[in-house]
């Protein structure tokens, strides 16, 4: 495994929940980042269940991001 290989971790329909998730992996010191947004925001017919909202992370923190996700509370139901 690559630690330093930015991998797809998931893929949202729904941009405000992407940018949920993003914002408290961000906040928990994982650095990630999302594709697919602007195009599903610019464009009101895109459809997301295409290619969606993708959420990047470096590939060594996989294991870590499930543990914190699972124990999030706030993100219950995402």
């Amino acid at each position: 495994m690559d630690d330093s290989k930015i991998v797809v971790y998931k893929t949202f329909e729904n941009p405000m929940e992407a940018n949920i998730v993003k914002t408290r992996l961000l906040d928990a010191g994982f650095n990630c980042f999302l594709t697919g947004e602007n195009a599903a925001l610019v464009y009101p017919v895109f459809n997301t269940s295409i290619s969606g909202v993708q959420l990047h992370v470096f590939d060594g923190d996989v294991e870590a991001i499930n543990q914190f996700l699972t124990e999030d509370e706030a993100l219950e139901g995402l």
